[in-house]
This record gives C-alpha cells, structure tokens and sequence, in this order.
C-alpha cells in the first residue's frame, strides 16, 4: 500500500479518520508532525517513515521518561510496523516562542534545568539505552571534516590529518568520560521545550536519547547552537544545577563540560552543512558562524591547544565567520 492509504488506514482505525489536519512541524529529521483536530479536541500525529526513523526508539524514551515523571507527550496510538504515533497535542508554546513574547527567560531556563535535574536523579544506572561511547562521538565529531571541510573548504584531508583528528578525540574522550553516566537526550535546549496546556515543562525530540555523560545536556541547553544565552542566565544555571546535584560539583565535571561543548559545536557543524548539501534544508546555514563562535570561545582551554592547532591548519579562522553558500 502507499504511505497515504496506510495513514488513512491508521487514522480512521483509531477514530481521526475525519479529523482536520494542519502541518505542525518538520525538524531536521525525516519525520514530520500534523496536528488534527475533531470536537474541540486536538492530538498530534508523528509521521515517522521507516526505515530511516526508528518509532520504537520514541516509544522506548517516551515511556522511560513518562514513568519516572517526567512530562512527555503520551503516546494513545501506535503503528511501530509503519511508523505512525498518535501523541498528546503539548499546544505552542515552546520556550523558544515565549522568550519572543517576552516572557521570564530566567523562570523558563530555571524550568528546564529542574527538568534535567530530575532525569539525572533518576537515572543513574542504564536503563537499556545505547551507550554513548567514543564510536559514536567521534562520528559526530568527524562530519565537521565530512561535511564542512570537504563543502564548503572543498577540501578532501589526506590519511594523515584524519588520523590525527581521531587521536585528538581519542585523547578528548578519556576527559569528557570522567563523570558519571545518565540518559542523555542530546538535542536538549528551548526549541524542544514546552509550557504544556496544565503547565508543566514539557519535553520534546528525544528519540535518540543514549546513556552517557552528565555533561552533555546541560552543554546543549546552555550553550544553544541557535540563540545566544547570556554569561548571567548560564552561571545562574551552573549554580542551580550545582545546588540541587552538590555531588556534581567537581573538577571533574568542570573538565569534562567545556570539552562536551566543544565536541557538540563540532558535530553541529557538521550537521548544519549536511542538512544544506545532502537534504536542501538552508535554514540552519545562517548559525554555523555563531555555532563557530560557542566553540572558539573554549580554545584557549589548555586542554584543546592540540585540536585548536589543528583547526587552525585545516579551517582557518576567517572563513568561520562567513554563512557558507552564501552569494558574495
């Protein structure tokens, strides 16, 4: 059957069939979000082709998260063979829309972390997630060179200069991994967090969530690949962090954070330009200087001096400030 008929099938099976539906959504996956609408009620259905999605991995996360508290859209329906979800409708507001309208930046963020926080009490052992080990960031870490060295450098580097780079990641890793382990959301920042319709904070975009460094997330929301947090609002949270996890509040997680960043500065990078040349989405090319900025604002860290030296051979320093593509 075509993908249509197998969503009307599913709709009409589970009572939408009639159902108004509007485009919601579509992020920088292949899924894509309807919100439909009958009676006065709403519901969201996730649109998840298969095999490049993976619905399960959701479903697994979002009942993860749902049993120890956390406020996730509840799933009702479920198609996993064809990748359809029916999901609670969370409304608009996400922090990303409120701060625009002017509300608390502080209350909002000082919500979020609360949020993490709560994970990271919770889960402390591996609750059947994948581990995020070094594999799996060094990939990440290599579509910089992938992506943006060899499309908008035009640059293909030679055996030599990539094997340097996984030694620098190897090295990299041994400090990122020294703080303890909890489920990682990796793509946790105001864009995938709601003020739900009772008021809760409610979280989005998790399905590939894995096992692996406390540094992480708290990196992603505060150092946002998208909007510019300011130095207050990250020490605020720093500290609200601290107080609430005071066994946290190490060297070694001071070591490990900023490496974190740098590692997902890396990695978003590199997805930033993919989006553009493999899947004709350019609305993520105007944040690769700022994204550049986040990251070069740690290079002074003695930590990175080897991969600093390295970006400095192989990216030089003013083409990060240019938005690639883009017609001189």
């Amino acid at each position: 059957m075509e993908r249509d008929d197998l969503l009307k099938q599913f709709l009409e099976k589970n009572g939408w069939g009639k159902a108004q539906r509007k485009l919601l959504a579509r992020d920088a996956s292949f899924r894509w979000y309807d919100r439909l609408t009958k009676d006065e009620t709403s519901m969201v259905l996730m649109n998840a082709p298969i095999p490049q999605e993976n619905p399960a991995q959701f479903v697994f996360v979002d009942e993860l998260l749902e049993n120890i508290g956390v406020k996730v859209p509840h799933i009702y329906h479920r198609d996993l063979d064809n990748g359809f979800l029916l999901l609670e409708d969370f409304g608009d507001n996400t922090f990303t829309r409120l701060i625009a309208q002017g509300a608390n930046e502080i209350n909002l963020y000082q919500q979020a972390v609360n949020a993490l926080v709560h994970i990271q009490k919770n889960v402390s052992e591996n609750p059947g997630l994948k581990e995020y080990d070094f594999d799996l960031m060094f990939f990440e870490a290599s579509l910089l060179p992938l992506w943006y060295i060899k499309y908008v450098l035009k640059q293909d580097l030679d055996e030599n200069a990539m094997t340097e780079f996984k030694e620098i990641w190897q090295e990299l890793y041994q400090i990122i991994c020294q703080v303890p382990n909890t489920l990682v959301l990796l793509d946790y920042h105001v864009d995938n967090l709601m003020i739900t319709k009772d008021g809760h904070c409610g979280l989005l975009d998790f399905q590939d969530a894995r096992f692996g460094p406390i540094t992480y997330d708290l990196a992603s929301l505060l150092e946002d690949a998208r909007r510019f947090v300011p130095e207050e609002i990250q020490k605020k949270m720093m500290d609200s962090y601290f107080e609430q996890l005071p066994q946290f509040m190490t060297d070694a997680f001071k070591t490990s954070y900023p490496i974190m960043a740098v590692q997902r500065h890396t990695k978003v990078i590199g997805i930033f330009i993919r989006l553009f040349v493999r899947d004709k989405k350019d609305k993520y090319l105007k944040f690769v200087p700022f994204v550049w900025s986040l990251l070069e604002k740690h290079l002074n860290n003695p930590l990175l001096s080897r991969y600093k030296k390295w970006l400095d051979r192989y990216v030089p320093q003013n083409v990060r400030s240019q938005i690639p593509f883009q017609e001189k």
